[in-house]
């Protein structure tokens, strides 16, 4: 994008209050030339205009790109992105940035004035926002055209009203958490319940609850003023509960924008709106009242702005540079952005001063220092967070991927309450910021697919959580209406997806043999529901049972960290220690529908699928097992291989005829320097089902960690690891590292053939592909069983270059020193004085 504008370009600012169509203008625009890239405020509103972008120009020719997600086709020429993450050095022929008033925001204003200051389409440039900036545009852009555009339908104020008073359609306006689940449960008891929107919310989660209310399911919607921003909703009625809010720094009133702002999502299209106040909010003052429905509001007077060339020789000359005065009256510094604090907070260390000692250092940490604070924790704790990723790829190039599996396990963990879970929602999503990092992980796409599933993970559990507490079924209403009745013969049936329905309303579900009803229900109405479901469900076990013993091997699943069989999703029965490794006991669940024949039924099938997915393990290894015909040797050997799951370390040489060799390779069992094993006993699935059959025989389902399926190398040094596990696993350790047993074999192999003669020096190349670490290089070819002289360093008897590592197949001889003439002289004998004494008395007698 071009910083300057030229003679040709148009430079337009569509300006106005809620729903008057700025947006689709924009991007009508922005599809009418050949390329464009569009900003929005919130990741959540460049990820739904993306797919509108999409359905026009199709998805080869549309990116997204946002801090935590990016989708960049190679023939990209439409871009939507949140306003941070537009890609500034990529020419278009269309430019737009949406909420340019938020140039007046103390915490992002700067990065909205850099792009309304510096950020222009080839041909075309558009603002888009409300009037308020109006006389600030006109004095930064002389040039510039507004168009002033009104609302398409009238806003009104209805005044003070209570809860029980509030219409359907209504969104109740709170600002602090506490406010809002108060408020929703008093919605829930009187009308059934409620959706919830906040800022915290993943984007996910806020479409779900956003959902629940466009399809009516619930009629009222309690929210933050998150709602101000971006939702197009059928809402009728806008309440304030309050007209204060913490802005981070102190309690002030609302200005009368920021209540246009919200109270605007009243009344979409043509449909005209109404706004008031509700619960202990009193009500709203007239000049307020007059200025929203007027939608006269003061001008903005002063924009945040930031030195948009900053200097990078060093951290101090970085942090006066981004303090630099402004060069316009309308222009102010913000001192408290997260980023600069957590630069200011890391100035101060040390060891982050020693490093930056050059450009490119100091770019690198001003990088990190921009990370979101999307936990909100604090600067000291956020900083130390982007210290860490600093000189992780200060000193090793990138984050280490053990560090990033860390970091996302310790938040997939989709169980717990709704702060909990946004808790880790926010967790995850630095996660999700430092994947789309490209350069900044070796596998980033990897480490970005397990960010978003466990990002889609916790929003799927927050939206239940919300339901299950702000929600009644219908359902409920239902069966407590029938309960007062006095019916207890309640029509039941069964979906084919497992859906309980009574009186043609979802209850709950039946997947597996097992009945789950939603936990909204009232408990006292539990008895009234289970009487009826059992009585009509057991007609329908014979179904279940067809179904089941039709099903196909997809169908079902081992939990590979339970131990649990799951059909439809549900478990149906657990995996215990068996008479061998290979052979675990299959127990069923408790189960009230079923009886001993049906299941008999059941631990057949599921005995026909465990044997299915042990044979997928190893197929050769049970052949070769029940080989008769095998030579006595042979079947031990095979033996010993089954016992231990499909690996055999070697404890010594052991010499195999060449037939029994090709007898072994025949069925897919390798003959190591350091092991028996299978060959394709390293796939990621065979790796965790073995890792389950280990656990299941030694008593133990807590699982320890698996190693990633893409490493071949791991550092253990900070890593608490059952050796015992490993090895059974196929890793071969060596100090401070495990090594995996096929990647071991390789080397050796390769250095067996280099040193077959005579020993000879190393090379990097010699430990291809394991990682080039010069200080564990000795312990690593020990471990394998090679043997190493250290480099000879020169002396004033050794002259030239110093000697390299040598590797060989025996150890070295150890050079014996020579010693001088004078040491070697033979020496006479010495006689002490005892010894003398002796000799006299002995001579004295005879």
């Amino acid at each position: 994008m071009a910083p300057l504008q030229t003679s040709t370009q148009l430079i337009k600012a569509i300006l106005g209050p809620t729903n008057t169509g700025k947006t689709h203008l924009a991007l009508e625009r922005m599809m009418a030339h050949t390329s464009g890239t569009i900003g929005f405020p919130l990741r959540l509103l460049a990820k739904e205009n993306y797919d509108r972008m999409v359905l026009i120009k199709g998805e080869q020719h549309v990116a997204l790109i946002t801090g935590e997600e990016k989708i960049i086709p190679p023939k990209a020429k439409w871009f939507s992105c949140t306003v941070e993450a537009m890609p500034t050095h990529i020419p278009v022929d269309f430019v737009a940035i949406d909420e340019i008033q938020l140039c007046a925001d103390p915490d992002r204003g700067h990065i909205f004035t850099d792009r309304l200051l510096h950020c222009r389409g080839n041909i075309e440039t558009m603002f888009l926002g409300a009037d308020t900036i109006t006389p600030i545009l006109k004095q930064l852009i002389p040039n510039i055209e507004i168009d002033s555009r009104p609302r398409l339908s009238n806003l009104t104020y209805t005044g003070f009203d209570k809860f029980t008073k509030l219409p359907p359609r209504s969104a109740i306006v709170a600002f602090s958490a506490n406010e809002v689940y108060a408020i929703a449960e008093f919605i829930k008891r009187r009308h059934g319940g409620c959706a919830i929107v906040m800022g915290r919310l993943s984007p996910r989660t806020r479409n779900a609850q956003m959902e629940l209310y466009q399809n009516k399911e619930v009629d009222y919607l309690v929210a933050t003023d998150a709602i101000g921003m971006g939702l197009n909703m059928n809402v009728n009625h806008v309440a304030f509960a309050s007209l204060s809010k913490y802005d981070g720094r102190q309690l002030r009133n609302l200005y009368p924008s920021e209540i246009a702002q919200i109270a605007g999502r009243a009344g979409r299209g043509m449909q005209d709106g109404t706004f008031g106040t509700t619960a202990n909010c009193s009500s709203m003052s007239e000049k307020n009242v007059n200025a929203v429905e007027n939608h006269h509001f003061d001008s903005l007077k002063q924009l945040f702005w930031r030195n948009h060339t900053p200097d990078f020789s060093n951290p101090s000359k970085l942090l006066a540079s981004l303090s630099k005065a402004p060069p316009l009256k309308t222009l102010i510094t913000s001192q408290h952005t997260a980023d600069l604090q957590t630069l200011i907070y890391l100035i101060q260390d040390p060891e982050v001063m020693a490093a930056c000692t050059n450009v490119q250092n100091t770019q690198l940490l001003w990088e990190n220092c921009q990370i979101p604070d999307f936990k909100k924790l604090g600067n000291d704790n956020h900083a130390r967070i982007c210290k860490k990723t600093f000189l992780f790829l200060l000193k090793q190039g990138h984050i280490p991927e053990t560090w990033m599996h860390q970091q996302i396990e310790q938040l997939n963990h989709p169980h717990g309450d709704i702060d909990t879970l946004m808790q880790r929602l926010s967790g995850i999503r630095i996660c999700s910021y430092l994947a789309a990092k490209n350069q900044w992980l070796e596998n980033a796409i990897y480490w970005q697919a397990q960010a978003r599933e466990v990002e889609d993970s916790l929003s799927d559990a927050l939206h239940t959580a919300l339901m299950s507490r702000f929600v009644n079924q219908r359902a409920t209403s239902l069966l407590r209406n029938l309960k007062n009745q006095g019916k207890d013969n309640l029509l039941t049936s069964i979906t084919t997806s497992g859906t309980i329905l009574i009186e043609g309303q979802a209850i709950g579900s039946f997947k597996g043999f097992t009945i789950e009803l939603q936990e909204s229900i009232p408990q006292e109405d539990y008895k009234l529901a289970l009487r009826s479901i059992r009585k009509n469900i057991r007609l329908l076990i014979p179904q279940q049972i067809y179904k089941f013993t039709h099903a196909t091997e997809q169908d079902f699943q081992i939990d590979l960290k339970t131990g649990n069989i799951l059909w439809e999703n549900t478990p149906i029965a657990r995996l215990k220690k068996g008479y061998d490794l290979l052979h675990p006991q299959i127990t069923l669940l408790n189960n009230e529908f079923l009886d001993n024949e049906i299941k008999d039924i059941l631990l057949k099938h599921l005995q026909e699928y465990l044997s299915t997915q042990v044979e997928h393990l190893c197929s050769n290894l049970l052949k070769a097992h029940n080989n008769d015909k095998l030579s006595p040797i042979l079947r031990g050997l095979i033996h010993q291989i089954y016992e231990n799951g499909g690996i055999l370390w070697r404890n010594h040489q052991t010499h195999l005829p060449k037939t029994s060799k090709n007898t072994l390779y025949k069925y897919g069992i390798i003959q190591g320097e350091y092991a028996f094993y299978l060959k394709d006993l390293f796939k990621e699935k065979k790796v965790k089902f073995r890792a389950l059959l280990y656990h299941l025989f030694h008593h133990s389902i807590q699982a320890e960690m698996i190693p990633l399926p893409h490493l071949i190398h791991i550092n253990t040094k900070d890593d608490h690891i059952d050796d015992d596990f490993y090895q059974f696993l196929g890793w071969i350790k060596a100090s401070n590292q495990y090594i995996r047993l096929d990647v071991a074999e390789k080397i050796n192999k390769n250095l067996r053939n280099k040193i077959k003669k005579h020993p000879s020096t190393f090379k990097k190349q010699d430990v291809t592909p394991l990682p080039y670490i010069s200080e564990t290089i000795p312990n690593l070819l020990k471990a394998l069983g090679f043997f190493t002289q250290k480099p000879q360093h020169p002396s004033k008897k050794r002259m030239g270059p110093p000697a390299p590592l040598l590797v060989g197949t025996a150890p070295f001889q150890v050079a014996k020193k020579h010693k001088s003439k004078l040491q070697t002289k033979k020496k006479a004998p010495s006689i002490s004085i005892a010894d003398l004494q002796k000799f006299y008395n002995k001579n004295r007698h005879d």
